[in-house]
């Protein structure tokens, strides 16, 4: 079977308008590939403790289960942070309604979308970040940011060896209290997993340098560069 780019999904008919936003993938994908559910990533996790898999994430379970509920999702969070992810990667249009207060009341605030985990940039010529606001003299800017993406459809297979090791390096302690595990694994987290996905994601990413949405995006930056 061949391998095609496989995900482009939009909120929209067409490019962005308003505040509807795009999320842009560039994940190969085949009909082969099966997605893994979060039960099966967080049984994972527990498979590199030396656990037993667990039916089903409860906060009233079994320990392994309570833990996995408890931290699956701000451990998602955390990595998907690590990097620009580009299954991850959203842009989308803020159109500010707001005067800021204080000393900078020659910019506009621009209150964040509800899913952004991390900025990765806006194409105007000045720009800063405060909590959960962008503060520009621009009325309309283009935003790019890290996604809080959950469906694990979307997830690459090297994000998820990612994920898994550093799910089970937060659950280390709490099921089988060894610090030793805990180091060995946070060193192949950092030092193997993560790199080796970031770096994939990068070239692959680039690869898909081409695509439209990107040459508008550049091409937005440029322009207000100008």
């Amino acid at each position: 079977m061949g391998t095609g780019y496989g995900l482009f999904l939009a909120k929209c008919g067409g490019l962005c308008k308003g505040n509807e936003h795009i999320l842009i993938s560039f994940m190969p994908t085949t009909p082969e590939n099966t997605v893994p559910t979060v039960l099966e990533i967080c049984n994972m996790a527990l498979s590199r403790l030396g656990e037993s898999p667990i039916p089903e994430l409860n906060p009233n379970g079994s320990l392994p289960s309570r833990m996995c509920y408890l931290h699956y999702h701000p451990v998602r969070r955390e990595v998907l942070c690590a990097h620009r992810w580009s299954f991850a990667t959203v842009s989308t249009t803020l159109n500010s309604a707001e005067s800021s207060t204080g000393d900078d009341t020659h910019q506009l605030r621009h209150s964040l979308p509800p899913d952004c985990l991390r900025v990765l940039g806006a194409n105007c010529r000045s720009w800063t970040l405060r909590g959960r606001a962008v503060y520009a003299t621009a009325p309309s800017i283009r935003l790019l940011y890290i996604a809080d993406v959950e469906d694990t459809s979307l997830f690459e297979p090297l994000f998820i060896e990612a994920l898994v090791l550093r799910l089970a390096w937060k659950l280390c302690i709490p099921l089988i209290n060894s610090t030793t595990a805990r180091q060995a694994l946070g060193e192949e987290y950092h030092r193997i997993a993560l790199p080796q996905a970031a770096h994939f994601n990068a070239v692959q990413h680039m690869s898909n340098d081409s695509h439209p949405l990107y040459r508008l995006w550049r091409s937005s930056m440029s322009a207000q560069g100008e």
